[in-house]
């Protein structure tokens, strides 16, 4: 694998859980000792943030992005 800078990303894996509202757990995962790695940002149709955990673990949470009303 290789990172879009050329780096040869090492092998590894990653998890993706579903929420209600990743701001809100992001900003959550900070008050407890947690660190935001990325986001929370926009992609189509999510809001998505990588989070860290004290002891360095990482995860990724997506909430389905909020629909708007087209006439």
């Amino acid at each position: 694998m290789t990172a879009t800078d050329g780096v040869t990303v090492p092998p590894h894996w990653s998890i993706n859980f579903a929420v209600v509202d990743a701001d809100a757990f992001a900003e959550h995962a900070v008050s407890l000792g947690g660190a935001v790695l990325m986001g929370p940002m926009d992609t189509p149709g999510f809001r998505n943030a990588v989070i860290a955990d004290p002891q360095g673990g990482v995860i990724a949470v997506s909430a389905v992005a909020q629909r708007t009303a087209t006439a």
